[in-house]
């Protein structure tokens, strides 16, 4: 970590923390019994000090000695503030027992000894009033002024500010040449080396990484090179951590493999034939050049043909001659212009607003004074951002900016961001910037959880909207220190070996944020209610955890809970009357877990889930709730079970009229409550005015769906499970101005759908509803999808729907498609699949030329498609055709599929029962750009088509279901890009031949395989399978009767992270070898009905990287894996999912 950077986040800190501790100390002098006149003292002392903070915020930078002086102020303010903390534990500590015995004397302190303990706080107050006296001397000493600190925001650009001002991608100025410069370098033919290094030099600031990236993104860049990878390597070189990010760039996945050699084979079936670019960012270490020539050898080995490039950004030049960049491929930065860096200031100022001539002038010379560095420019805008567009305020900045000196140097530049860091309108900003300082670089931060964190260490007084501002600034970096007597935030997240809190965090009074999930902690220590400051509480995916947690109630301060089951939820958690989150409540019939826990949480927001309000008696109860009082924005309110009362519980769950989000679930009331009806005790404003999307889920006897008024901002509207849902009322739409999505899912009873009046829904959703045949729709649909509309034998016209994009119909009753197709001008999708009616296919289909995908699959009726069809569709990607009418013996509409040679990238041909050949049409094809081929169901056939051999860009095969085929073409074991294939009930194919291919597809990621002849009694074909044993990822065995055991041979494949086996009936046991398969992250068991037994306890914790287990319809087994059958479950415990038959457990 730069010091110079930490410098920067010192004063801020003490700023903070003294705020802190004189609003602390405000509190505690109502309260102090033999200290309240040193409260006082030191609170006036401490007054004084924060004067004169801000100019010696200023002066550090050049005064060693006033850096010296808040370093020493630092430490003072730290321990008066674990003083005050200390008191204020007791304080809350007296609440508790208070509350708890029923007193009046609220200010009591009930500790063991109380005269002891305030002797002792007088001691330590005392003390610290002389160090802070001491350095209020020297303060007057140094000379140190009275400032007063504050800036306004301009209202102007504070609704514009949309981007940060360090890292903003979105624009690259001033760059073209260079561009283009580096482009024609990297591009250039008569360039024939093996590996050619081209470095990007500059001092910081300067956009290396920005004109990297552009390079990088630059189509004629992406043409050129196969594979494209970036490495951020900063000040940490090792060969090591190089490839696996290389591994990771290519594969999208993360790498837990920790040998260098297996890396290297991984990242050479990635590659594949091509050529790669690798850009190496950040360049800093100009000693590591043993290491650099490490790398290069790497690099080489990797060469699988010529014209490999690697770009390196680094700020010296030394580092680019040891990387050996030739002179020509030196490519040294420039400055922009003072136009160029304008243009960027003004951007970020003004958006696209206009300026007076006075102030253009003005910034115009600002612009001259950031020396053609683009990111002075960007912070300078983010700095002006936030002040008045006034001509006194940019001169006063004009002046700071003037004062820092030529912008030569990295500390001239880092004076330019800490006038920004300065410019920050609060300090408590600026130490919730610093806060992020300890996460590691590209960390990824979620937004709840950082404000919670943040609160946990007091940054917090006010309402989050300002903190927005901390867009303004980035790049900073700092240590912290862990002290634990005064730790306050604690987490064990994903600690999977962790089965008990250390006692000796029972001493930490402090602590306001602790999170054990993911963890096999079995009990919580009895310490957990003495933690009265606590305010965040996590404890989610805990499957070892036992609860009920006794003494929640003491949790005075917590305001945020999480956890993910029933059995964790704690009792009488309406005693916690500052709770601000609580996702989920289970209601029960015990006290403490009744629904009228939610009452007393007055500040409860954001989402809630309320589960088993079946035992909510009345609406009288449920009113308890008080949920018309709780700003929710999400609410979601589920019946495990109907009851005679669902009606009147409802009715008494009216939430807030801020409500965004509502889902009823399990429902067992025949009609919708009066607050989703009308206007609340009949006034104009409509009670879910402000409802974003609405979900109705199996609410079985709903039978109508009245009509929707007042739902003025409801764009997503789902109606799913519906089951004697038989009437949406004419018009029940008609004014849902803002609807995007229609969703109606699975009512059986539902015969029609309307979608007259609707203006703007985009999408119209309609599956497994059987028995609609009536249906409607909207001139502004983006997609229509049918499926299991049995009943539906027709479909209005189409024509003047042009902005249709996709068309679905899947097992409807359809006897011909809609007519006006060939209208739908913005068509790309059309799936026609299982519409066992539909005998023909228009002639229009020909007059879409957008279409990129194409279905016509399993229609068993369908005879003829009209000729010359694709010859038309020249812009087809995707073709899924067959499946078709049993009395025809050859395959329609393929005739002129030659002429998307160059075009079709995935195809899958479907057969039925009279073929015995491939069409003849695809005999001699040259499919080029092919990537996916799929065959399935050509029962007759023996021998596949050679030119399946012959695709040098194919990356998924698959083949299901043929019968009699015997060879796969040999051309496959050559395949060098073949990455997914799937062999299913194909029972004849010739194993040694099969084990060939296999042995030879070096870049296989995936393998589907099996079942095979039912005689066998072992699985074939598997010999040469050690030999993926690092590209192999997934791998699902499909299995017979007969098979007692599964393969020994897939106990070699240890790169495998996904293994599912499915129909092993013989198998009794799964063998003990399974953990060693080291990188496993998924294993998914299926229709295995007498397996009984899962490897040791010990062999599967060897699986360190098993996340999720799935069994399924395994009778035996997954009943000796629930959590109430010890034979298995101790086995599986410490598995973060586990999933039996469909349910996580």
């Amino acid at each position: 970590m730069d010091p110079q950077w930490a410098d920067l986040l010192l004063s801020p800190i003490i700023n903070t923390t003294i705020s802190k501790l004189i609003s602390n100390a405000a509190e505690q002098i109502n309260l102090a019994v033999g200290w309240k006149k040193e409260l006082e003292t030191l609170q006036n002392k401490l007054r004084m000090i924060k004067d004169v903070l801000l100019d010696a915020e200023e002066r550090q930078v050049r005064d060693r000695a006033v850096k010296g002086w808040l370093e020493k102020l630092r430490d003072v303010v730290f321990e008066a503030d674990d003083v005050l903390d200390e008191v204020a534990y007791e304080s809350e500590k007296c609440k508790v027992e208070n509350q708890n015995q029923k007193l009046k004397n609220v200010h009591k302190f009930l500790t063991s000894n109380p005269l002891l303990f305030r002797r002792e706080i007088a001691e330590k107050i005392k003390k610290i009033i002389a160090s802070v006296e001491a350095i209020n001397n020297e303060a007057r000493e140094f000379g140190l002024q009275n400032r007063l600190a504050g800036t306004v925001v301009s209202e102007h650009r504070r609704n514009a500010q949309t981007h940060s001002t360090i890292g903003d991608l979105s624009e690259v100025v001033g760059r073209e040449d260079d561009i283009s410069k580096i482009v024609h370098l990297l591009t250039d033919s008569s360039n024939g080396l093996r590996l050619c290094v081209l470095s990007l030099v500059g001092m910081p600031g300067l956009g290396k990484t920005t004109l990297a990236q552009a390079v990088r993104n630059d189509e004629r860049i992406k043409n050129y090179f196969g594979k494209i990878m970036w490495v951020c390597v900063s000040d940490n070189f090792e060969v090591e951590k190089i490839l696996r990010e290389m591994l990771e760039s290519l594969s999208g996945n993360s790498c837990a493999v920790k040998n260098e050699d297996t890396v290297i084979q991984k990242i050479r079936e990635a590659m594949g034939e091509n050529n790669f670019l690798l850009v190496l960012d950040d360049m800093w270490d100009e000693e590591s050049h043993g290491k650099f020539e490490d790398l290069r050898s790497c690099l080489l080995g990797l060469c699988k043909m010529s014209r490999n490039r690697v770009i390196v950004t680094t700020r010296n030049e030394k580092v680019a001659l040891k990387m050996r960049t030739l002179p020509k491929h030196m490519h040294h930065l420039g400055k922009l212009q003072i136009a160029d860096c304008w243009s960027i200031i003004k951007k970020r100022v003004l958006g696209d607003a206009s300026i007076t001539l006075e102030l253009e002038k003005i910034g115009r010379d600002i612009a001259q004074l950031c020396g053609g560095v683009p990111l002075v420019a960007r912070v300078i805008g983010g700095i002006l951002c936030t002040e008045r567009l006034d001509k006194v305020t940019w001169l006063s900045i004009k002046s700071k900016i003037e004062a820092l000196g030529p912008l030569e140097h990295d500390i001239e530049i880092r004076g330019v961001i800490k006038l920004s860091f300065d410019h920050l309108p609060e300090s408590a900003l600026k130490q919730c910037f610093a806060f992020c300082s300890i996460f590691p670089k590209d960390f990824v931060m979620k937004r709840k959880m950082l404000i919670q964190l943040w609160m946990a260490k007091g940054f917090l007084q006010s309402v989050e909207e300002s903190l927005m501002t901390m867009e303004d600034v980035d790049g900073f970096s700092s240590d912290m220190k862990v002290d634990l007597k005064s730790l306050q935030v604690l987490s064990f997240v994903d600690s999977l070996g962790t089965e008990e809190l250390p006692p000796c965090f029972g001493n930490i009074k402090n602590l306001r944020y602790l999170d054990i999930s993911g963890t096999q902690i079995t009990k919580l220590p009895k310490f957990i209610p003495m933690l009265y400051k606590l305010q965040t509480f996590r404890f989610m995916t805990c499957r070892s955890l036992e609860m009920p947690l006794e003494g929640i109630g003491s949790l005075i301060n917590l305001r945020h809970i999480y956890f993910s089951d029933e059995e964790q939820m704690p009792a009488n958690i309406g005693k916690l009357m500052c709770l601000q989150t609580l996702p989920k409540f289970f209601v029960g019939t015990t006290k403490g877990r009744k629904i009228e826990e939610l009452g007393n949480l007055r500040w409860l927001r954001g989402s809630l889930q309320i589960y088993k309000l079946e035992h909510v008696k009345n609406r009288s109860e449920a009113m308890g709730a008080k949920l018309n009082e709780k700003t929710i924005s999400k609410l979601r309110l589920r019946w495990g079970k109907e009851s005679n009362q669902d009606e009147d519980v409802l009715e008494g769950l009216q939430p807030h009229s801020d409500l965004q989000l509502l889902e009823i679930d399990g429902y067992g009331g025949k009609n919708l409550p009066s607050w989703m009806s009308k206007n609340v005790l009949n006034c104009d404003l409509f009670l879910l005015k402000n409802l974003a999307e609405l979900r109705i889920m199996k609410c079985q006897k709903l039978k109508s769906i009245p009509v929707m008024t007042g739902f003025s901002s409801l764009q997503m509207l789902f109606i799913s499970s519906c089951i004697e849902l038989s009437t949406i009322v004419d018009g029940a739409f008609a004014e849902l101005a803002s609807l995007k999505g229609l969703h109606i899912l699975n009512c059986p009873k539902l015969e029609r759908v309307s979608c007259n009046g609707l203006l703007f829904p985009q999408s119209l959703l309609i599956p497994d509803c059987r028995e609609l045949n009536s249906l409607s729709t909207s001139t502004c649909l983006k997609v229509l999808l049918l499926r299991g509309c049995k009943s539906l034998s027709s479909i209005p016209s189409l024509r003047g729907l042009s902005s249709l994009e996709e068309v679905i119909f899947i097992d409807c009753g359809l006897e011909h498609l809609p007519s006006g197709l060939s209208s739908c001008i913005a068509l790309k999708e059309l799936i026609i699949a299982r519409c066992h009616s539909l005998i023909s296919i228009p002639e229009e289909l020909k007059e879409i030329h957008s279409l990129v995908v194409l279905w016509i699959h399993w229609c068993s009726k369908l005879r003829s498609i009209p000729e010359n069809t694709l010859n038309s569709l020249t812009s087809l990607k995707t073709l899924y055709i067959g499946g078709f009418s049993e009395e025809l013996e050859e395959f329609p509409g393929l005739s002129s599929i030659h002429s998307l040679q160059a075009s079709l990238e995935y195809l899958n041909l479907t057969g039925w029962g009279k073929l015995t050949e491939f069409p003849h049409q695809i005999q001699n094809l040259n499919l080029t750009a092919l990537k996916s081929v799929s065959i399935t169901d050509f029962k007759e056939v023996e021998t596949l088509p050679k030119w399946l051999g012959n695709l040098s860009s194919l990356k998924s095969l698959s083949i299901w279901g043929c019968l009699r085929l015997k060879y796969l073409p040999s051309g496959l074991s050559f395949f060098t890009t073949l990455e997914r294939l799937t062999i299913y009930r194909c029972p004849n194919l010739v194993s040694a031949k099969l084990d060939e291919i296999l042995g030879g597809l070096a870049c296989l990621k995936t393998l589907w395989i099996g079942p095979f002849s039912e005689e066998l009694e072992e699985f074939p074909c598997l010999s040469s399978i050690h030999n993926l044993g690092t590209s192999l990822e997934e791998l699902r065995l499909y299995g017979w009767a007969k098979l007692t055991q599964l393969p020994h041979q897939i106990q070699h494949l240890t790169g495998l992270r996904h293994l599912s086996i499915w129909d092993f009936h013989g198998v009794k046991a799964l063998p003990e070898w399974l953990g060693n398969l080291s990188s496993l992250q998924d294993l998914c068991i299926k229709y295995c009905e007498n397996l009984k037994h899962l490897p040791s306890a010990e062999s599967i914790r060897r699986l360190s990287e098993l996340k999720f287990l799935e069994i399924s319809e395994c009778l035996v087994l997954e009943t000796r894996c629930r959590k109430e059958s010890n034979s298995e479950w101790h086995k599986i415990s410490h598995i973060p999912t586990i999933r039996i038959n469909g349910e996580d457990i």
